[in-house]
């Protein structure tokens, strides 16, 4: 989790409350409080990045105090700033906003605001991969009309804490940071850039100009947030605003955005979910009245009205973690307290038992160990690298802040693993004949499916559709389905050389051989077979009992 560092003569300014005081409050909100060389270390849950900072902590405590409660919108007014958008194709998308009166007026809060940016990088932005923020002083900006663009990396600029102008391709080259995210959106010899007025004020992610530095003394600020996706720079600047918006008498900017998402930005504007009190009650095992909810949400920083037997309620833009009812149920619990719901004794006798997937998990094992495979087992995440080469980027869930971007996606086909298995073991004596069992996640237009899957596959001089077809029929002959094949297209395997397996009517999986552009692009270097089985499908069409 985050750890992040305050003065503790800050947190008692925003809260009034000593570190013990503060201590068992921040525990009821997930986090963790340390002592270390005159600060205090406070480790924070990923998923609560409003509280990345001071003031994003003190409002969710003076929330649980009773102090404040709800959330109200910002006074808004239009800061005359421009982003003009030209084609910047690593890194397509930028917002921007303008916050008044944030008043940088010691290097305590100056150093709190760097730690922000940073924690947000590290994580919603993917270590800037996905998302990475400017912060700039709003009165050095040579113009309020901005043009995000490309530019050649030999054209110079002048770095923060540079004491004069270097190339672009210097600071890529040499600076620390270049270094670290120079090549995340370089292309061609040219790298994103922010200019204003005519001088660049940032290349994004790296750094950004000495021209509109902060320092002790700022008052306003302007911010941009670039990055891969929309819907994501959306979220950081919005999570990043509502931070600054906390302090004294501010005002939030709109930035007009002129590209093809047209538009006022930030869109702060709080999401509406609809829950009933019985449902809260349900998940929680306990009987608050529709008033009692509605008080409790608001203490937790929800804006909440009764409407025919239901809450409707306002969910703050900051609240990036919140987006079913389950997630009101956590926020009820962590209000009102865990300690203070209590247990419940349960009445029921109920013999426990293995459940059917599992049972038939075991069966299939046996089966595939006889026929002479060798089962391996390796993380449901996987590299978005080799789904987009299987061509499976549309049907992939991604994951929000990942330990590691190497395995940020769910696997959505068993293929990935397999082949990743294949791969470290090339030099191994030949055939590899390999399953595993597990589950895989894929999306369907607007849902997402998660499925318990059997894979199978042999890599060996020369392998072809007949090798894996054995197995496969084996198999199901063996736990007496019927079945037959018709063939198919798969994006990663050989058309002509394909098929799907179908029983009852329903596709239950596929075989067939990898193709070998696949494997090229993949770093194998023999001809690979495998097949799919849906174990959840299965038991769907069957009325076999396994367990």
């Amino acid at each position: 989790m985050p750890v992040l560092r305050f003065k503790p003569s800050r947190l008692y300014e925003l809260t009034g409350l000593d570190l013990e005081e503060l201590r068992e409050l921040l525990f009821r909100l997930k986090c963790e409080i340390e002592e270390v060389e005159g600060y205090v270390n406070v480790e924070i849950n990923a998923d609560r990045p409003d509280m990345f900072i001071g003031e994003g902590l003190a409002r969710a405590v003076k929330g649980l105090l009773g102090v404040e409660g709800g959330w109200a919108k910002p006074k808004l007014v239009d800061s005359g700033a421009t982003l003009k958008v030209e084609s910047v194709p690593t890194r397509p998308y930028i917002v921007g906003a303008v916050v008044y009166n944030v008043n940088i007026d010691s290097s305590d809060y100056l150093e709190e605001l760097i730690q922000f940016q940073e924690k947000l990088h590290e994580g919603l932005g993917r270590r800037r991969r996905k998302a990475a923020i400017g912060i700039h002083d709003l009165e050095k900006l040579p113009s309020k009309t901005l043009i995000y663009t490309m530019k050649n990396i030999d054209e110079t600029f002048k770095p923060l804490n540079y004491d004069k102008p270097v190339k672009i391709r210097e600071v890529l080259e040499n600076d620390e940071k270049g270094k670290l995210y120079g090549s995340i959106s370089l292309l061609d010899g040219e790298h994103p850039a922010i200019v204003s007025g005519g001088e660049i004020i940032t290349i994004p992610p790296v750094l950004n100009s000495d021209i509109t530095r902060l320092e002790v003394g700022t008052k306003h600020l302007f911010i941009d947030v670039t990055g891969t996706d929309l819907k994501t720079v959306s979220l950081v600047l919005n999570v990043l605003v509502s931070g600054l918006l906390e302090r004294g008498n501010t005002a939030l900017g709109l930035v007009k955005v002129e590209s093809p998402w047209n538009g006022f930005y930030p869109k702060f504007e709080p999401k509406t979910l609809k829950v009933k009190p019985e449902e809260v009650n349900s998940i929680l095992g306990s009987s608050f009245s529709p008033e009692e909810l509605a008080s409790i949400m608001v203490k937790m920083r929800y804006n909440v009205r009764l409407e025919e037997g239901s809450l409707i309620v306002e969910v703050p833009p900051y609240r990036v973690d919140v987006s079913k009812s389950v997630d009101l149920a956590e926020d009820v619990a962590i209000c009102y307290g865990y300690e203070e719901l209590g247990p419940k004794s349960s009445w029921s006798v109920m013999r426990g038992r293995l459940h059917s997937i599992t049972e038939l998990s075991r069966i299939i094992r046996t089966i595939m160990i006889g026929l002479g495979f060798t089962e391996v087992k390796l993380l449901s995440l996987t590299s978005p690298h080799i789904v987009k080469v299987l061509g499976l980027e549309t049907a992939s869930v991604e994951v929000l802040n990942p330990v590691q971007v190497e395995y940020s996606v769910l696997r959505p086909s068993m293929a990935t693993s397999l082949l990743q298995t294949l791969k470290s073991n090339l030099h191994n004596p030949k055939p590899i004949k390999i399953f595993e069992i597990g589950p895989v996640v894929y999306r369907i237009n607007d849902s997402v499916v998660d499925e318990e899957v059997l894979g199978l596959a042999i890599m060996d001089e020369e392998v072809g559709y007949e090798e894996i077809q054995a197995p496969v029929y084996s198999l199901l002959r063996i736990l007496d389905f019927k079945f037959k094949v018709s063939s198919a297209k798969l994006p990663f395997l050989v058309e002509g050389r394909t098929a799907e397996i179908i029983i009852d009517s329903k596709r239950v999986g596929y075989m067939g051989e990898v193709q070998p552009e696949i494997l090229e692009k993949l770093g194998l270097e023999y001809p690979v077979a495998l097949a799919e089985i849906s174990l959840s499908k299965l038991l769907n069409v069957t009325s076999k009992d396994y367990s």
